[in-house]
């Protein structure tokens, strides 16, 4: 993790010695075959809090995994698929597997599945791994900190948590899996997403007994904290409530789902309330950063400048530190997202290096007021005034010459010379991903006051998320609303997350999946079909069904 000790080089060589031989994108006969070993060594390793600090470092070492979180998990399965985004790149032929989810049309033996299934899994073994063993030391280290212990044994059941609410957003049910298998455990079947809620929900609740507060680990950034627990229980139980709402009685995948909505507001209030976040730029702060010295608040939280800021709830820390292949800890979005060309001095279209991945549609684009920075801070589109940073200190115009819908995702840019002017591979980009942030908080404690009839609450605080908004811009936009409907909450998540991979996996818990995407086509012209029953999750990597022998099943229709 940045800047903290237990991300440093010296522990990330230490691991090595645990992670030969284990498998890392996959639940693959070798993977299995190694677990038998590493348990005989486990009784000779976990000895001492050192060797607890280094549990919990490969555990939130998955999410390093490249382009795993940001580019597959938000960028491919949640924002290509919805109306938010098109796969982009130089053509249709640019990255086929892209252009399917765009479609809607993927694979089951698409590879990105199975990186994204194994990654998962692999972050729920390591915190296995933790919540069994962390505990003995403090019977074998006299000097152990037996609180510094129990918080990471906390910090496991977090990460353990928050694997599992991907999986179960991108697949459905999934195996459930809370200890470390044993030989005769492999052959799992599909859990029902109810069982594993209450898995998620139990664990969540005994780490935020357990965790300090954000401000409680000092100059530890970017760990699990109290309030990040608080934030993923409010978001699980507000998924839970609209799977219950909206499929409950009519979809076997979602039985057992019941509406828990002042539960997820009472989480998500304890969060707001407790005085360690903040809307950043609401007062009309500007900041210094590599976009100038008068950066607006909202853009500001998308730098590395704005990295572990009181916005962030919860954060992949990133670092660009010019290290190789599979030693780098930055992100890949910003590879994938950035604007593939610029008009350079002669006037020609020219390449900037990056990939132009999951650009933003017209209609993203019309979602916002006119007027509303956070769009100028998202997205440009043809014909706009912005310039990209192409060297230390030249800026360029755009080119739209291939974009399909000539508009670029500005949202993860990093600065040309923390990204390409330090070297390093193309998932090395600086800044952090941000995975919650307060604004979340905020709207899912409207939309669940919402849903509990309390209308004045929601519309405070869809209000104070749109006055941070309006603030770091001069043009009075977003104005204040002055009413609410469940519509203005829909559509207040839609312009605040654009990019941030949300807005797929809303619109099926919202139950308008079909709605939004079945009056579209891609930008290239393809009808797309969103088939109720069907396209609520993505399918089960093909591979995982074949090594089950028929034990974990499909759903329906993959």
């Amino acid at each position: 993790m940045k800047k903290i000790e237990i991300m440093n080089k010296k522990i990330i060589k230490e691991l090595s010695l645990l992670l030969i031989g284990i498998a890392l994108f996959s639940c693959s006969d070798d993977f299995l075959e190694v677990k038998p070993q590493a348990a005989e060594n486990s009784a000779s390793f976990y000895l001492t809090q050192e060797h607890a600090n280094q549990a919990l470092t490969v555990a939130y070492s998955r999410f390093n995994l490249v382009g795993v979180w940001d580019v597959d998990i938000m960028q491919r399965l949640g924002d290509i698929p919805s109306d938010d985004a098109e796969a982009g790149g130089e053509d249709i032929t640019d990255v086929p597997s892209l252009q399917d989810y765009g479609r809607l049309t993927p694979l089951p033996t698409d590879g990105v599945l199975s990186d994204v299934y194994g990654t998962l899994y692999s972050g729920i073994y390591f915190s296995n791994i933790a919540i069994a063993e962390v505990p003995g030391i403090k019977e074998t280290d006299p000097m152990a900190d037996p609180v510094l212990i129990d918080r990471r044994v906390a910090e496991a059941k977090f990460l353990r948590a928050i694997n599992y609410f991907y999986l179960t957003m991108i697949y459905g049910g999934v195996p459930y899996v809370d200890h470390v298998l044993g030989s005769d455990e492999y052959m799992q079947p599909r859990a029902d997403i109810k069982k594993i809620y209450e898995l998620i929900e139990t664990d969540l609740k005994e780490a935020i007994d357990v965790l300090p507060e954000r401000s409680g680990w000092g100059a530890d950034l970017g760990r699990a904290s109290k309030g990040a627990a608080k934030a993923l229980l409010a978001r699980t139980l507000l998924f839970e409530s609209s799977y219950a709402k909206n499929y409950g009685g009519k979809d076997a995948r979602f039985d057992g789902m019941s509406e828990r909505w002042a539960e997820s507001l009472k989480y998500s209030e304890e969060v707001i309330n407790s005085g360690e976040y903040e809307l950043i730029g609401i007062n009309g702060e500007k900041y210094e950063t590599w976009r100038g010295p008068e950066t607006n608040g909202y853009r500001y939280i998308f730098t590395s400048d704005g990295d572990n800021s009181k916005e962030g709830v919860f954060e992949i820390q990133c670092v660009q530190e010019g290290l190789g292949w599979s030693a780098a800890r930055g992100n890949a979005i910003a590879q994938w997202s950035g604007a593939r060309y610029y008009t350079n001095d002669e006037g020609t279209s020219t390449t900037t290096g990056m990939w132009g991945f999951g650009v933003p549609t017209q209609a993203a684009w019309d979602a916002f007021d006119d007027g509303d920075p956070r769009r100028d801070a998202s997205m440009v589109r043809e014909g706009g005034n912005d310039s990209i940073q192409m060297t230390s200190d030249k800026w360029y115009r755009y080119s739209f010459e291939h974009c399909i819908t000539n508009i670029y995702s500005t949202k993860w840019e990093a600065s040309y010379v923390e990204f390409k002017g330090a070297g390093g591979p193309w998932h090395s980009a600086p800044q952090n991903v941000r995975l919650i942030r307060i604004s979340e908080v905020y709207l899912n404690a409207a939309e669940a006051a919402f849903m509990l009839g309390q209308t004045d609450k929601a519309l405070a605080y869809v209000n104070k998320v749109r006055e941070r908004a309006r603030n770091c811009g001069t043009t009075g936009k977003p104005a204040a609303l002055s009413s609410i409907t469940h519509q203005d909450i829909i559509n207040e998540y839609r312009v605040e997350f654009v990019s941030e991979g949300k807005r797929f996996y809303d619109l099926v818990r919202w139950g308008k999946a079909a709605e939004a995407l079945n009056a579209t086509t891609t930008a290239d012209g393809f009808p797309r079909e969103f088939i109720v029953g069907k396209h609520e999750f993505h399918p089960i990597p093909q591979r995982e069904v074949t090594l089950s022998n028929g034990v974990l099943e499909q759903y329906e229709g993959w």
